[in-house]
């Protein structure tokens, strides 16, 4: 099945293909979860900050839906 990634920050940068407003699709199994995809996607967890689906805020074992919308933000920092 097929999502749509949206990376944030430098995450992107390492994905030629990757549109900082329209992400790009990712060809995924059924029953893929959210650590799934950072592993499939080769994203080393401490550079990960937040990651939502259709606008919802999402834990590493989420499963992903069908034509799902993910974004992966950097980390924050700063005060």
């Amino acid at each position: 099945m097929k999502i749509r990634v949206i990376l944030y920050g430098t995450l992107g940068k390492q994905f030629p293909d990757h549109d900082p407003v329209n992400g790009f699709e990712v060809e995924i199994p059924k029953d893929t979860t959210v650590g799934d995809l950072v592993s499939q996607l080769d994203l080393p967890p401490k550079k990960l900050g937040l990651v939502s689906m259709d606008g919802r805020l999402v834990k590493a074992g989420k499963l992903l839906n069908k034509d799902a919308v993910v974004r992966i933000f950097h980390p924050i920092f700063g005060g």
